[in-house]
């Protein structure tokens, strides 16, 4: 595949990059055209307003305004403070007319992207981008025309598209995946270590995190990445995007994911069809109380064990604590969080596989008219608890009957053991095999 170099352009440290340089603008008349028919030739009429010009700047280009061209930056960008960047000639390409082409060019501050790149960053835009908030394709499109300014952004949302098309395809694009991921990693981790300076880079810092935690999710091993990725969301929304108050992502607080939750439901809760299979998971979770050593692995247990009551009465109420539980990662101290998420600490990872298993299930029912736009979480989660099974000590097998049996579900329903949809599938399997713990 021939790779292609994309123009590339190094933002200056401290300017910004406010939103507003993405508005639309409606353009100045053009002056009047010259008269044809006249026999002798008059003087030109003056232009009003500015004469056209096509050497000014990306952002002066953007907003229909005449550009000084004055290097490093025209006056217009400084006014404003936007990050003031020219264009480099680009040798024309044919692009193929029956496919739909992205609002957004790919570009970057800094580096180089392929043909391949390409291809990840319009799956990015059409169906890798993360799920949540619910319903939130405009969010994510607003994001994507950010990332020209931020080498984070971009590098996560490639990351991302790759994992996701690796999955979706059966194209093993791992190697691609992990390589956007470093790159966004490092990237993010500088941009970490300087004050944020505008909403949009507080929102690009969000979006960063959001996808490098979706990510985690899809991949075999990614649990307890996953959930550090979780951690560091809650973490960089109160470092920046508080300062900011319309922030792009400002739909997502756990009070509005709530109140979408309930939207698509209607308003209408019933309890869980899965209540034997819930109540096999109180009984594996007693078993490992005693096991327990630090106060988050406690407070885990508890959350669980609320969720799953809860869903016995609406599943949609179950689904709520699922949510409120997530907010428990980021709560926590680093000394306990980093604890809870030892490689070495299997009670932890226990307790973590019975919560991602008992929110897929509850989810189920709570989220079914979306979870389409969750194709490859029960497939991921079972991936997870067959990790976790596998590296554990003897000792500690016998703790995992219960997150075995979801395997084993997962299993039967890839089998195809039933011509029911798949996410319906799999909760009547769960539902009709109730667990016999050891």
């Amino acid at each position: 595949m021939n790779e292609t170099t994309l123009a590339v352009h190094q933002p200056a440290p401290g300017l910004l990059s406010p939103a507003s340089s993405f508005e639309d603008h409606t353009p100045a008349a053009e002056a009047a055209a010259t008269d044809l028919v006249c026999t002798r030739r008059r003087k030109p009429i003056p232009r009003k307003g500015h004469t056209k010009s096509r050497n000014g700047c990306i952002q002066c280009k953007r907003r229909k305004v005449k550009c000084q061209e004055t290097q490093p930056g025209c006056a217009n960008c400084r006014r404003l403070g936007l990050v003031c960047e020219y264009p480099v000639p680009q040798t024309p390409t044919r692009r193929d007319a029956t496919s739909p082409a992205p609002t957004t060019a790919l570009q970057s501050t800094g580096g180089q992207f392929t043909m391949e790149d390409l291809q990840f960053f319009r799956h990015f835009l059409f169906h890798a981008y993360p799920p949540l908030p619910l319903k939130s394709d405009a969010v994510w499109h607003e994001i994507a025309s950010l990332s020209h300014h931020f080498d984070f952004l971009i590098h996560a949302m490639l990351g991302l598209a790759a994992s996701h098309l690796s999955l979706s395809n059966n194209v093993d694009y791992k190697a691609q995946a992990l390589t956007h991921r470093i790159s966004a990693i490092e990237s993010f981790n500088k941009a970490l270590s300087k004050p944020c300076m505008s909403k949009a880079e507080a929102d690009a810092l969000y979006g960063t995190v959001m996808a490098l935690a979706f990510q985690s999710s899809y991949m075999l091993d990614g649990m307890l990445e996953f959930v550090s990725m979780i951690r560091g969301c809650i973490i960089v929304s109160g470092l920046s995007m508080e300062r900011f108050a319309e922030s792009l992502f400002g739909c997502f607080t756990t009070e509005r994911h709530i109140e979408q939750v309930q939207e698509i439901n209607g308003g209408y809760c019933m309890p869980t069809e899965y209540t034997g299979f819930l109540d096999a998971a109180l009984v594996s979770l007693k078993a490992l109380q005693p096991l327990c050593r630090s106060v988050l692995e406690l407070r885990y247990l508890l959350i669980i064990d609320n969720i799953i009551k809860a869903a016995k009465s609406s599943s949609v109420d179950g689904f709520l604590e699922v949510s409120m539980a997530y907010n428990t990662f980021g709560d926590s101290t680093t000394a306990e969080f980093n604890g809870f998420v030892e490689p070495d600490n299997y009670v932890a990872q226990i307790i973590l596989v019975h919560f991602f298993i008992v929110e897929f299930v509850v989810g189920l029912e709570a989220l079914q008219s979306v979870m389409d736009s969750f194709p490859f979480r029960g497939s991921i989660v079972a991936s997870w608890t067959k990790e976790v099974e596998g590296k554990l000590p003897p000792e500690y097998k016998h703790y995992m009957t219960w997150p075995m049996s979801y395997v084993r579900s997962v299993e039967a329903e890839t089998l195809g053991l039933t011509s029911l949809p798949k996410t319906i599938q799999l909760g009547r399997i769960l539902a009709d095999n109730p667990v016999e713990l050891e």
